[in-house]
Parts: C-alpha cells; structure tokens; sequence
C-alpha cells in the first residue's frame, strides 16, 4: 500500500476523492492533503456513517455531521412514504373493481371497501393539514394485511 491523499475542492473544503500512489496518484492540479493509514480508515469509516469528509482551516481532514434535513427534504420524504402506502394498496382497489365489473362474489364486504377507500382518502388529504409534513399515516386496515 502506498501513500494515502485526499483530494478536495477548495471553495467547500469537502474532500472529493480518495488516492492511493501505489494506484494512481491524485491529479496534478487537484488541492490534495496526505493521509496516514489511520487518518484514511478513520475518513471512510466516518463518510459510511453519514459524516461528512472536509478539510479544516489548518488543512486537516475532519468529518462533519450533515447539515440536518431541509422542510423540503422532509416533506418529499413524507410525500414518498405517503404514495408509497397508496400504492400499496392499489391492487386491492383493482381486483374489487374487476370483481364487480365481472358480477361475481368480491374478496372485500361492501364496508371494507369503503374503508379501504376512506382510509386512501385519509392519506391524499394529509398534505393539506397544517402539520404535515410533521404528520403520522393514518394506520393501515386490519384486513389489509390479511389479504
């Protein structure tokens, strides 16, 4: 194993590629700091647990905690896991549609399916409350899962 550098980007300081010179060495015209073998196993370790890999004002690499998640970041993440359970359950909303398109006997009562439906309502309709995205989901029917 040869010598261990960090290249970074000098405007942020955060680190933008690992080297090693017995592989290939850091670019010629990269800002880069050299790196014991404890300084290099401590940075990926770091960056594999969320931390972000920089260079401090001396020059040292360091690893930062991440800047916490934005209102937006945390609404599209609330949004995904809210279309994430409407989706789940959109195989049942098909197949008691096809099953009274084909006039037979449905797999859900006529009250399951209502609330399966108010409960699908429950989930489009949480993005308008004054709390979201700081909202729980609505829990899913208990025949639901024993579909």
């Amino acid at each position: 194993m040869g010598q261990k550098y960090a290249s970074y980007d000098v405007a942020t300081r955060t680190i933008t590629g690992y080297y090693d010179d017995a592989i290939c060495s850091p670019p010629k015209d990269a800002q880069y700091v050299k790196l014991t073998a404890a300084q290099y196993s401590a940075m990926l370790e770091g960056q594999s647990t969320g931390k972000k890999p920089s260079i401090d004002a001396d020059g040292n690499p360091v690893l930062l905690d991440p800047p916490p998640p934005t209102d937006d970041a945390i609404a599209e993440l609330k949004r995904t896991e809210r279309n994430a359970a409407i989706m789940a359950t959109d195989w049942i909303v098909a197949r008691h549609q096809d099953e009274l398109a084909l006039g037979g006997a449905t797999t859900l009562t006529a009250d399951q399916y209502a609330s399966l439906l108010a409960y699908r309502k429950t989930l489009r309709d949480l993005p308008d409350l004054a709390e979201w995205p700081s909202v729980d989901l609505p829990a899913v029917p208990d025949f639901v899962t024993a579909l």
